[in-house]
């Protein structure tokens, strides 16, 4: 009860601090429903229940020159955690289009336009996604041998223009001998059209894992837009030398109404698949505040993913 109590204290608070003037702000989103997994491992349920619960902290100020000050941190939880888990620290400045971060910072190849957009379902996800290891913000905390990783990343944009990079050690202190992260990203966007590029090399400081992405969308109706995406993809991580292939990623979205349909081919080339052609088809129902989804998937091992579900962002 003392548990339950102290808990309901500390949310009390936060809620007034949130809601004062104080730049500090409370959001993030909760999803449920059901997963299931054709290709489970022997003795695991192939179909089970999925929970998140994602709470981002925010803080900003502004100078009186109208350069913004900022941190995030995130406390998340889903099923198979055991507890909730923290991020480590972002923090960052902005001014004119300009934003540079420090510590677990964003990353340019994860955050490249275009490179998620054939995700579809309740976990948002698709088998056309890169296969390839990276850095980006983490959300549960760094690993083992790695609590003492920096991260800087910079980001502009204008007049539909936007670069990115970033540069990731795993050990700033010099104490190991590490390979660093270092990604960039461009993009260009009109009403019609997105175009998009992106590379990371010694992605997620794995030596030599390599990676490269280009993709572009058009909105061929006001309601239909489709995309292409291409990854040359990084190291297996078997210690062979071999690399996950190339990711050719075909997709579509349509909405009418309230309903938003998806679906996406993909083709790599990898020398372990069983097959080289994953697909998925989606959709999403606007309930107003938030939204029902799901979708059906086959990978490039022949298992079929499947999930529906509850998505509501706070």
């Amino acid at each position: 009860m003392k548990k339950v109590l102290f808990a309901t204290t500390v949310l009390a608070s936060l809620a007034t601090v949130a809601s004062a003037e104080t730049g500090v702000k409370l959001g993030g989103y909760g999803r449920f429903g059901l997963i299931h997994y054709s290709g489970a491992a022997a003795g695991e349920n192939e179909t089970q229940v999925h929970t998140r619960l994602r709470l981002n902290i925010d803080a900003t100020t502004e100078t009186d020159s109208g350069v913004v000050f900022g941190a995030r941190l995130r406390i998340q939880d889903q099923n198979g955690y055991g507890a909730a888990r923290n991020s480590a620290a972002l923090l960052y400045t902005e001014y004119e289009g300009l934003r540079v971060e420090v510590g677990n910072v964003n990353t340019a190849f994860d955050s490249a336009a275009l490179i998620y957009d054939s995700e579809m379902g309740l976990v948002d996800s698709s088998f056309g996604d890169p296969r390839t290891s990276f850095y980006a913000f983490d959300s549960n905390g760094y690993s083992a041998g790695e609590e003492n990783r920096m991260g800087v990343y910079a980001s502009y944009s204008i007049n539909g223009f936007s670069a990115q990079a970033s540069f990731v050690t795993p050990d700033q202190t010099g104490a190991t001998v590490v390979d660093e992260e270092s990604s960039i990203a461009l993009a260009y966007s009109t009403d019609l059209f997105t175009v998009s590029a992106a590379a990371v090399q010694n992605g997620a400081g794995i030596a030599d894992n390599d990676a490269w992405f280009l993709g572009a969308a058009y909105k061929a109706m006001p309601d239909l837009t489709v995309g292409l995406n291409y990854v040359d993809e990084g190291d297996d991580g078997t210690g062979t030398g071999t690399d996950l292939g190339k990711t050719i990623t075909l997709y579509g979205n349509y909405t009418m109404g309230a309903t938003t349909l998806r679906a996406y081919v993909a083709n790599n080339d990898y020398v372990g698949n069983a097959t080289d052609t994953a697909f998925g088809i989606g959709a999403d129902y606007d309930l107003g505040g938030a939204k029902l989804t799901g979708s059906i998937q086959r990978d490039y091992a022949e298992e079929t993913y499947a999930d529906v579900g509850v998505r509501f962002n706070f």
